[in-house]
């Protein structure tokens, strides 16, 4: 149905800017969570992103004088594509209502829409991390995201996962903080990457901010300092996220430049509106579209709990 300007309700176009204002300003997507986690991409116009990684070279070795150059060969690592999914709910609301001055109902709903964006973002984020232990959802080398296998292009494997599933303590942070510095790359050699970030569900931040924030070792009343504030690199962050779904998992992330779990816009979060001539109704739609997942499990480690 073709719809010109100048045969919609006044009420109708006076309302737009209202709603949209009422909508966006309920919006808490970039809500420093998912940035803090997530290496954050935008698509562009491109329908979908493929990222391949690239197998580490060897160590360079000593060239004696006069002697040809070493030459290492490049090997392709794992593929990953990332295809945005769209997101998009509406509501509509009759002349009526807005006749009758339910302006506040109208307001209500464009909150409630934006919320529901919000969740749905959060949700399916939270999901890389609330999936992260299960075979069902693997990403770019066919494995879950936290393991004790994944597979290196030079041979052997990797792991980003403590072998024996722990609860968040003393002990199995210091033990994932031990795994993570001797964490190497396709051709064996060290990566040292550093945790950043103590990624917990609410119900944890407490003990979480207790191990890490504590001047004192919390877990003994013999004075002894607290090592995971003196760890290199400056200790780590205590990040709570309510999204994630099991109270006993717990997660250890390097800063978002150093690992490779991504999310792309494909199109930020936007209104769309109509009026529906034969109900008299107004339509308002938020719709978006995005895409997350994981090019490479290095820079992140995790723990189901016990």
């Amino acid at each position: 149905m073709a719809t010109l300007r100048a045969t919609l309700p006044d009420l109708y176009l006076s309302r737009l800017v209202f709603l949209d204002d009422v909508l966006f300003d309920e919006f808490d997507l970039e809500d420093g969570v998912v940035s803090r986690l997530f290496k954050m991409r935008d698509m562009g116009n491109k329908p979908f992103v493929n990222t391949t990684t690239v197998a580490s070279f060897g160590t360079v070795p000593i060239k004696a004088e006069g002697a040809d150059v070493t030459y290492d060969e490049m090997a392709q690592g794992f593929d990953q594509k990332y295809q945005a999914d769209t997101y998009e709910l509406a509501f509509r609301t009759s002349k009526e209502a807005l006749d009758d001055e339910q302006e506040e109902v109208v307001s209500d709903a464009a909150r409630a829409l934006a919320a529901s964006m919000t969740y749905a973002y959060n949700t399916d984020h939270a999901n890389v991390f609330n999936n992260g232990f299960s075979s069902s959802y693997t990403f770019a080398d066919g494995i879950e995201l936290f393991a004790t296998n994944h597979t290196l292009v030079g041979g052997g494997t990797e792991q980003n996962e403590l072998t024996t599933a722990a609860d968040l303590s003393v002990s199995s942070l210091r033990d994932a903080l031990n795994d993570i510095a001797d964490t190497t790359d396709d051709a064996g050699k060290l990566i040292h990457w550093r945790a950043s970030v103590l990624l917990v569900p609410y119900e944890n931040q407490w003990l979480a901010s207790e191990l890490v924030d504590s001047p004192d070792r919390p877990d003994t009343g013999n004075r002894a300092i607290n090592a995971f504030k003196k760890q290199d690199g400056g200790g780590v962050s205590v990040v709570a996220w309510p999204y994630l779904t099991d109270a006993d998992a717990w997660f250890l992330l390097a800063s978002p430049e150093k690992h490779q779990i991504r999310s792309y816009w494909r199109e930020r979060p936007n209104t769309m509106h109509d009026w529906d001539f034969e109900s008299s109704s107004m339509k308002v739609k938020i719709r978006a579209r995005w895409k997350r997942g994981v090019s490479d499990f290095r820079g992140a480690y995790g723990s189901p709990g016990a």
